[in-house]
């Protein structure tokens, strides 16, 4: 329905750096289209860099998800992904987990996939941490960044009550 994916709902539009230099902002958009009975809706992702040559934008990166099944779209502000851009997105068969992408700025200024993967994560396993946040270890690891027995990387932010962070099958979890 091309109601559906119209731009109703502004949810977050800032300049964020793909660097820790800061020479290279881009504008970063989450909208969303009406929401249905079930109050899922599309939500749209998009960064976009300025060419100021030809004074307009240029968009870099764009992903569509829903909001019902805990789906996100991450960009990573700091830290060894800064720049990447998470993505998590539900199976659609057992074990019910979440599909992990990772992707990051190629030679060309598009964004590319670079990782792909069925993480551990399973639909309501009772962590309070968000998808993205429990599968971090796995992503780093799997990007050659985090080793087993390295201290577990911190989400930016923590659920309140959670002051303990540990390894459970394959995932990080919150106490």
């Amino acid at each position: 329905m091309p109601w559906f994916d119209t731009p109703y709902h502004l949810f977050a539009g800032s300049v964020v750096y793909a660097n820790q230099n800061k020479l290279s902002p881009l504008l970063f958009l989450k909208v969303s289209g009406a929401a249905s009975g079930d109050g899922d809706c599309g939500i749209a992702t998009a960064l976009y860099t300025y060419d100021k040559s030809n004074d307009r934008f240029l968009r870099v990166f764009l992903n569509l998800t829903g909001r019902n099944n805990n789906q996100a779209t991450r960009f990573v502000e700091s830290g060894p992904l800064q720049g990447d851009v998470i993505v998590d997105n539900p199976t659609e068969n057992a074990p019910y987990t979440y599909w992990i992408e990772v992707y990051r700025v190629g030679d060309s200024g598009q964004y590319g996939q670079i990782l792909r993967y069925r993480g551990h994560t399973g639909y309501a396993d009772g962590n309070p941490l968000a998808v993205i946040d429990s599968e971090m270890p796995a992503i780093l690891h799997r990007l050659g960044l985090w080793q087993p027995g390295d201290p577990l990387p911190a989400p930016a932010h923590l659920p309140q009550g959670c002051h303990h962070l540990f390894m459970r099958h394959g995932e990080e979890w919150c106490r």
